[in-house]
């Protein structure tokens, strides 16, 4: 059904490359994503982390838009402050995986087009990334989502001694998942947004993992209110 409703890769990159890259629509990577061609440079968009079974580490997923992805390829990856080097890394990849639902299957390499996951570069990521093998290449656009997080809840550590946990469960909570966001006041209090209240309400047992629990106490979910229409 899908195949026959909705155009291929190949046909839709062609008019969605200026809204997929941020660089010049002149470069090889640009030509490579409006072309979906496999012999272009590496350029692949992470749009979501999955946690694994192992604990604390993630599975990247994402779309090959330009080239092909192998196990053991150099890549660049590339986050939201690239242009400042203090999100740009330059490391392998260890495993390329084919994810179906709840089941996860090595493969040898993934061509433009496709959607698979990575292994091993999860340490390295922070939500959504742009990889690439491409020197002179600009980040992909980071989805925009329509909602804003509207639910906070006020996390803090039962003993400080815990308190290294916690934050490691903060992080490994943000990159889990996109909508939600985590932050650290100058009171020292740590703040968990996100748009609805069940996320946050499953948080200490659910996409928290063990990290965050049972090291960590929480407030009541507070709801921002806005009536008035803002930018």
């Amino acid at each position: 059904m899908i195949t026959i409703h909705l155009p291929s890769p190949v046909t839709v990159q062609k008019y969605h490359c200026e809204v997929l890259y941020e660089g010049p629509p002149g470069d090889e990577a640009a030509i490579g994503i409006k072309s979906c061609d496999s012999k272009g440079p590496l350029m692949m968009y992470t749009s979501k982390m999955v946690p694994t079974s192992d604990k604390g580490r993630f599975y990247a997923f994402g779309q090959v838009f330009s080239g092909v992805v192998y196990t053991g390829l150099m890549v660049c990856i590339m986050g939201p402050n690239s242009g400042e080097k203090e999100d740009l890394y330059l490391k392998p990849i260890q495993r390329t995986i084919l994810m179906m639902g709840c089941y996860v299957e090595p493969i040898e390499d993934v061509s433009c087009g496709n959607i698979m996951g990575l292994v091993g570069v999860d340490q390295f990521l922070v939500k959504t990334d742009t990889i690439t093998t491409f020197e002179h290449s600009h980040n992909t656009w980071v989805i925009k989502f329509s909602v804003s997080p509207v639910v906070r809840v006020i996390v803090e550590a039962k003993n400080p001694a815990s308190l290294p946990k916690l934050v490691e469960g903060l992080k490994q909570l943000a990159k889990s998942d996109p909508m939600v966001q985590c932050t650290s006041e100058e009171s020292r209090e740590h703040i968990i947004m996100g748009v609805w209240g069940i996320a946050l309400g499953d948080l200490p047992q659910g996409r928290g993992g063990p990290c965050l629990h049972p090291h960590q106490e929480k407030s009541d979910p507070v709801v921002s209110y806005q009536k008035t229409v803002s930018e």
